[in-house]
């Protein structure tokens, strides 16, 4: 499989329906509330427009700040994933950099608190910052790179690679710093079943000729899919 990435007005959207949604809310709750709690109709004073403006900045100025940050980073940036051969290629400016899935030195999700749900299974408040996060990519050979969800909408998804860690901040504004290290998590606790789980549910049904035939093929599948097919197989021919 292979998906090629670039900045694209999703997040942007969302934000935009989201300040949407929130003063149509205020236009009609308010109005409603006032009606039935002092019978009067509702009236707009000049405090109650600064209170108003004030509600819409507070909420409106991380996300912003968010977005201007998240840009800067990635204007220039395209990458693909390449998994069929276990390769990413990140294009800055002009330039294409080429790397193997295996010359990952480090890899970090950085994401809201409200992500940390999914994985947790717990409850947060969510906000408008919720849905922004970065992925921290760190080679073999020093090259680092900020691949935010303006390029990629990768929260919650399987990593490409086992040795993902997480970040869980507030507001995930990008961090260059290296002294902050990541959490792990278990397998288990993932929403989304890991691409390893839904391979073995796969090939439980495939016959020996077919599980030989992948591993007679490795050129033609991902490694994952190979440590699969051999484990399934040595059960198979024990059973």
């Amino acid at each position: 499989m292979k998906k090629n990435y670039s900045i694209h007005n999703k997040q942007l959207i969302i934000h935009l329906f989201d300040n949407l949604k929130t003063i149509i809310g205020m236009m009609i709750i308010i109005p409603i509330y006032t009606k039935f709690r002092y019978g009067n109709d509702f009236v707009i004073d000049q405090t109650l427009i600064l209170i108003f403006i004030g509600t819409i900045l507070f909420m409106n100025i991380p996300a912003l700040i968010l977005f201007i940050n998240y840009h800067s980073n990635n204007k220039n940036i395209e990458f693909t994933l390449d998994q069929n051969n276990n390769k990413i290629l990140i294009t800055k400016e002009t330039k294409t950099k080429e790397y193997s899935i295996e010359q990952i030195k480090k890899s970090t999700y950085n994401l809201g608190l409200w992500y940390q749900n999914g994985l947790e299974k717990s409850y947060r408040m969510p906000l408008w910052t919720a849905d922004f996060g970065y992925w921290d990519l760190t080679f073999e050979n020093g090259d680092r790179y900020y691949l935010t969800n303006l390029l990629h909408d990768f929260l919650l998804e399987q990593p490409i690679t086992e040795n993902t860690k997480y970040r869980f901040r507030f507001i995930p504004f990008i961090d260059k710093s290296t002294k902050k290290s990541g959490i792990e998590f278990k397998e288990s606790v993932f929403k989304p079943k890991s691409r390893t789980s839904k391979l073995t549910e796969n090939y439980k049904n495939k016959t020996i000729d077919e599980l030989n035939y992948i591993l007679e093929n490795k050129n033609k599948y991902q490694k994952d899919a190979i440590k699969v097919a051999e484990k399934i197989l040595k059960e198979k021919n024990v059973g």
